[in-house]
């Protein structure tokens, strides 16, 4: 019987491995490590992009074996560092892919020669070298602007544990283990909570290192205030070869939000017994994000962030038009609210009317659209208008008219005030026209004291069928709806024509001239008759 066996052509692999590298900048993440495995105190980048010339220089421990360094997936390093760290043996084929030419002088020796030589498995002469310390890589043709060098080497330092400089400049480490930053030991690794430390902070982003550098952002976009973690590099493994990516990344996540819970947990209620219960609830949005909102359940004061007034006149669409609703600017404690009153309705302006909102701006309550953990006394409070019995009447009621303008047809019924009865409470209204929405009246009720046509920002958004704002139609119908609630309250007829009537601008022959204009029963002009 036949027997085959699995084999490698060397050759090919190392050729096709070089399309495995996804980032030109990978070799260098591959070289700081590099050094600090070394114990280098610090990695010396110097890039000159008019000559294309990387050189890489650390004071490290030196390469033991050029040799070993050039074997692929043989890494050279101490048993200590293999079991910490898992070194793959494969990253210092990013330098021979990233150049044309390379030099590496340490104290095991000198080799300078072309990258396709190494690769392919040409001998390569190693010049002895004495009195050499640490390790210099000299990289020619590396086909890299100095922008992208800078920028990646400026992310890659973020986090890395010993000093990074380039072309002179020492890169910023506000991450690092040893930026002064206070870390908390886990069964993960290092954790610094971000924005804990005071009443100030309200971070709920975190950012990953993985043996010191980036390698997951819980959103992507660039900023210190976040929380930190550094991975124990015994437990958790980079996707090879660019080690930009965690191994079972999302296990691996859900495990770090789950400690990161529980750490920001700890500090919380570490805090919730030295703040003022004002100071302690500014931490809302982190207790939101992370569901901790039971720790507000006992404090006798309610975050800003889940009571609203209404501030200004009730619209169907805040976007398009002025905010109506707004955020306290300051917590308000149990007994503010508790005089205030504080009320919830959930209806749609434009279906069900501004009743309710009308009725909670006039008596002054407070708005609560949830975001307390159903523990929370704030509850008990709430009163839900929208489940109570709502009953609207009218006060000298005059007339009705029908409003027909470019986009809205609308019913309007005209008197003094009208009245809003919701359980045993009421109130008048004489200022504020009210729109009873579409599943009800679908009418207007026009009290004397208001002579806008605001009350059309209640009935429609004015957005076509492409979402568009038609803000001339609008213009044109607020103003030809004022116009009409002059026409039917004013007592002088000819003061109500003179505003219904349109603009002659436009027809010279009719200027200076006056006609005796009769209407029918129902508003239609029935003659002209010039004077």
């Amino acid at each position: 019987m036949k027997q085959i066996a699995m084999k490698v052509n060397s050759a090919n692999l190392v050729k096709s491995l070089k399309f495995s590298f996804t980032n030109k900048t990978t070799v260098l993440g591959e070289l700081m490590q590099n050094a600090r495995r070394a114990n280098a105190t610090q990695v010396v980048f110097e890039f000159a992009p008019e000559t294309k010339i990387l050189r890489v220089t650390d004071d490290g421990c030196g390469i033991d074996s050029i040799e070993k360094l050039l074997t692929v997936a043989e890494s050279g390093w101490s048993a200590d560092v293999v079991s910490q760290e898992h070194p793959f043996g494969i990253g210092f084929l990013s330098a021979l892919y990233a150049c044309r030419h390379i030099t590496v002088v340490s104290k095991s020796g000198r080799i300078s020669t072309d990258t396709d030589n190494i690769l392919s498995f040409k001998p390569i002469a190693i010049t002895p070298v004495t009195d050499c310390s640490g390790t210099t890589i000299t990289m020619v043709g590396v086909e890299l602007e100095l922008s992208a060098v800078k920028e990646k080497l400026e992310q890659l330092a973020m986090g890395f544990n010993i000093p990074i400089v380039f072309n002179g400049e020492n890169l910023n480490r506000f991450h690092a283990l040893d930026s002064g930053l206070d870390f908390v030991e886990t069964e993960i690794g290092a954790i610094h909570l971000s924005g804990l430390q005071d009443s100030h902070g309200s971070n709920c982003e975190f950012e990953v290192y993985l043996q010191g550098l980036p390698i997951y952002r819980s959103h992507n976009y660039a900023g210190y205030n976040r929380h930190i973690t550094h991975l124990d590099s015994s437990r958790f493994y980079a996707r090879l070869p660019d080690r930009d990516k965690l191994i079972d990344e999302q296990d691996v996540v859900g495990l770090i939000k789950t400690v990161l819970k529980r750490e920001i947990e700890n500090r919380l209620i570490s805090l919730k017994s030295t703040l003022s219960a004002n100071e302690f609830v500014k931490f809302y949005e982190v207790m939101r994000h992370w569901g901790l909102l039971s720790l507000l359940n006992d404090v006798p004061v309610a975050p800003r962030e889940v009571l609203q007034e209404i501030s200004d006149y009730p619209v169907c669409n805040e976007e398009v038009y002025s905010h109506f609703m707004a955020c306290l600017r300051e917590p308000l404690t149990r007994l503010d609210i508790e005089k205030l009153g504080i009320v919830s309705f959930d209806n749609d302006i434009q279906c069900e009317g501004a009743a309710l909102h009308l009725f909670a701006k006039e008596k002054g309550h407070l708005v609560y659209e949830g975001g307390l953990d159903n523990g929370h006394w704030i509850h008990s409070l709430v009163r839900n208008l929208s489940s109570e019995d709502l009953t609207i009447e009218m006060v000298n009621n005059s007339h009705h008219a029908v409003f027909e303008g470019e986009w809205i047809n609308v019913f309007v019924r005209f008197c003094d005030a009208y009245r809003i009865k919701i359980g045993n409470d009421v109130v008048e209204i004489a200022s504020d026209a009210l729109y009873r929405g579409q599943d009800h009246e679908d009418d207007v009720i026009m009290p004397k004291g208001d002579g806008t046509g605001y009350v059309l920002k209640q009935i429609s958004s004015y957005r076509s069928e492409y979402d568009e704002f038609q803000e001339s139609t609008h213009e044109t119908d607020m103003y030809a709806f004022s116009s009409f609630v002059v026409a039917n309250t004013t007592k002088e007829p000819a003061v109500a024509m003179k505003r219904l009537l349109p603009g002659f601008a436009g027809c010279p022959s009719l200027y200076n001239k006056s006609f005796t204009v009769t209407l029918d029963d129902k508003g239609a002009v029935a003659s002209v008759i010039a004077a």
